[in-house]
């Protein structure tokens, strides 16, 4: 069986190392991935751990870092579905249970200097089977979900204007309760 992948460039006004830190710093992850922290030392075979509100505790979810050439290249792999996205895209107890056998995926993140004092961003996220609800709300395909693109570009506008386009995903904020 064939795999699929998902690829999203952008072009941002701002330097590798800002770009970098803006990756691996749960302050600044915070600002733009409506309130996710990400947790590492950022080395090969290291954890990547989540957070989805400042207040909780870092999570292992199984993430670990597979590349990182600071501040060119980041690597690592994605999580599972978990319960809170059957809340948030109100899937029942039986269409989570198959979401939730999903293959895990691999994110990859490239930076390279493009001139004018951009760098050009690209999110590679391999790794899904045909027909991954995964793939689906990482595109943006997925209703409630704005995906690498709505992430990315909350984290252009951020790094651009000091500002971010949404403070919470179109769904997100209703299951966690942001309202």
């Amino acid at each position: 069986m064939s795999t699929m992948e998902f690829t999203y460039t952008t072009r941002i006004a701002t330097t590798p190392a800002q770009l970098w830190a803006a990756l691996t710093e749960p302050e600044f992850t915070r600002r733009y991935w409506f309130g996710v922290g990400m947790q590492s030392d950022w080395r090969v075979g290291s954890p990547v751990k989540w957070q989805n509100m400042p207040e909780e505790e870092f999570q292992d979810l199984g993430q670990v870092v597979l590349a990182a050439d600071p501040p060119r290249l980041l690597s690592y792999s994605w999580h599972l579905l978990q319960p809170a996205h059957a809340q948030l895209f109100g899937w029942t107890d039986e269409e989570f249970a198959k979401y939730a056998k999903e293959p895990r995926t691999k994110v990859t993140f490239e930076l390279e200097p493009d001139g004018d004092g951009k760098v050009r961003l690209t999110v590679t996220h391999d790794g899904f089977e045909p027909g991954s609800v995964m793939y689906r709300a990482i595109s943006g395909q997925l209703e409630g979900s704005g995906g690498w693109p709505g992430l990315m570009n909350n984290l252009k506008a951020l790094l651009e204007t000091g500002t971010v386009l949404a403070t919470v995903p179109s769904a997100a904020h209703a299951a966690r309760g942001d309202e």
